[in-house]
């Protein structure tokens, strides 16, 4: 059976259990297509690490120079974001290039000898039910195949797509800023170029006035509501840190200097979270290490959400991510902004309109 065969099949079949059905009837299977035979030591079960004092690794990939990749399986609907620590831990003691935490179903990915912060370090997350299986047997076969890993190809193309990620994250971070600066303050070239362009659309010569002024009303990169459209006055957006007290219902928020309408505290959240995703689609996954004292904020599977009700729980657009909504108005607020921070935006970008 091929890897495509058997991702097909998993799909196709109940969601494991418990850990030990998802190592047998997912990861194994998996393994095997991968060019590992599960039965041989090359896969070693239940390997101890730090010498044996520190714990052990559900599963660890051995080529004919040591480990060379640790796998920790947790059971389906785990929380992914409460044991990171620990497989990073595990993989950096032994000196090992790559690690994987599994439910069998979502596979998250990590360099544990790169420098900064989990986030910073993890390259891939895979979902066996959503993603297409064209991309997770190619990405499955890059990363952990045995033959890939053992000849370092597998590490080398994990460095050159985390590397990607992280300067791809940078540039959505810093390009609206940069452009509202421009357009703010436009220094000559970017009037000269405008003025051009319009001469050239009408044979008209705007004065520089008017140029400055078209670009200031200008939006930043990424939006697709204009300030007509939101209807929405750009005077009476508060920042949320000044609407505490205010108990009308909210018509819009203001986020990067662009207006969405809204019609509930919950569409607060909510539309943070989808304009987040527009931004940072291939970073979103770090909205997944969110969490409060027992439940996660976001999550791939509601089931583990703190209100797995389905009015307890909105899907970020069409996206598989899911967001708790269960909150007070206050807490949404909260939330958005914290999910905000996430990704390196600070609170004063987002602000509420009332009715």
């Amino acid at each position: 059976m091929s890897l495509n065969e058997t991702l097909e099949r998993i799909r196709l079949s109940p969601v494991p259990q418990n850990e030990e059905s998802a190592k047998f009837y997912v990861l194994a299977p998996i393994l095997r297509d991968l060019g590992w035979d599960p039965h041989r030591p090359e896969v070693s079960y239940e390997h101890p690490v730090g010498g044996g004092a520190s714990g052990r690794v559900d599963i660890a990939l051995r080529g004919p120079r040591g480990i060379v990749a640790m796998i920790e399986a947790k059971a389906p609907a785990s929380n992914l974001g409460n044991h990171v620590t620990q497989v990073l831990g595990y993989a950096f003691h032994d000196g090992v290039d790559i690690c994987v935490l599994t439910t069998g179903l979502e596979w998250w990915l990590y360099l544990p000898r790169e420098s900064g912060e989990p986030a910073k370090r993890r390259f891939a997350v895979l979902n066996l039910q959503n993603d297409p299986l064209e991309q997770l047997s190619d990405d499955l076969n890059a990363f952990l195949s045995k033959e890939t890993l053992v000849n370092g190809l597998a590490v080398k193309r994990a460095q050159s797509v985390l590397k990607a990620s992280l300067e791809t994250a940078e540039l959505n971070t810093k390009i609206p800023g940069i452009w509202a600066n421009m357009v703010n303050s436009p220094d000559e070239e970017l009037v000269e170029l405008l003025s051009k362009r319009v001469y050239e659309g009408t044979n008209l010569r705007p004065a520089r006035e008017q140029v400055v002024e078209a670009l200031q009303r200008s939006p930043q990169p990424s939006s697709s509501v204009s300030d007509s459209q939101a209807g929405v006055s750009r005077n009476d957006a508060l920042p949320p840190s000044k609407m505490s007290k205010r108990k009308q219902r909210p018509i819009a928020i203001e986020l990067w200097g662009h207006r969405y309408s809204i019609q509930m505290w919950k569409d607060v959240t909510c539309t943070v979270a989808e304009k987040l995703y527009d931004r940072h689609p291939h970073e979103f996954h770090k909205i997944l290490e969110l969490e409060g004292s027992k439940h996660p904020y976001a999550a791939r599977d509601p089931k583990v959400l703190k209100n797995p009700k389905r009015n307890g729980f909105s899907e970020v657009g069409s996206t598989g991510y899911y967001i708790d909504i269960h909150l007070s108005s206050e807490n949404h607020v909260k939330r958005a902004e914290l999910f905000l921070d996430c990704f390196g935006y600070p609170p004063s970008e987002l602000k509420i309109k009332f009715e």
